[in-house]
């Protein structure tokens, strides 16, 4: 709802942009984790090793994971960093062999972070990492590219035929021809005999807005 945003929240909000635009850029400071963080860090650290080689996750999400290493200490350091320059501590190094420390508290933060993070991740690659929705996605553009269907329709038998990867068998094209069906890409039009007889196989005509 539309509601005037809290002017002390806002005005915290300006003091620590300014504070931070304002850092030495030419000269940055140096900062690494205290003792505690950096023992959380290394915890945290070989979880996220043991996951993404385990190898049991899509490709793609393994590569996104992988990013963490990084985004976890960038997320800390900018934790600390916002909530020194909230109260007015010091955010460069008073000397070029002193080193700020970034807290335990702030490491936490970032950790509870990436879990959140990875949990929406989760959530959107599961469209490209469940067998039926990677069937689909690889069906999709094979219509779209006329690789199938270029007179409008196909059966199920046309596609796993071809011995596409991810679509070379009966069950999976099913799959995927019902996700495209709810999706309205195409439209179940009964089902036809091969040229000797046999068991049918669907029969679907593609929307024609598929090629626009």
């Amino acid at each position: 709802m539309d509601r005037a945003p809290d002017e002390e929240s806002e005005s915290r909000a300006v003091t620590i942009f300014r504070r931070l635009v304002a850092m030495d850029a030419e000269h940055p400071s140096q900062y690494r984790f205290s003792s505690d963080a950096q023992q959380l860090f290394v915890e945290w650290l070989a979880l996220l090793e043991a996951k993404v080689r385990a190898k049991e996750l899509h490709p793609a999400l393994i590569s996104h994971l992988s990013k963490y290493r990084k985004l976890m200490p960038a997320l800390a350091l900018l934790f600390e960093l916002a909530d020194r320059a909230a109260v007015g501590q010091d955010i460069e190094d008073a000397s070029p062999t002193f080193s700020l420390l970034v807290s335990l508290e702030h490491a936490r933060q970032a950790a509870a972070w990436c879990d959140y993070l990875e949990s929406h991740a989760r959530r959107i690659f599961s469209c490209v990492t469940t067998p039926q929705m990677r069937a689909a996605q690889i069906l999709a553009e094979k219509l779209k590219n006329r690789k199938v269907a270029a007179e409008g329709c196909f059966t199920c038998r046309d596609i796993y035929l071809k011995g596409w990867s991810g679509l070379d068998n009966p069950e999976l094209v099913k799959m995927a021809a019902e996700v495209l069906q709810d999706a309205g890409w195409i439209r179940a039009v009964g089902q036809e005999s091969g040229a000797f007889g046999g068991r049918p196989s669907s029969r679907y005509v593609v929307n024609p807005k598929v090629w626009k």
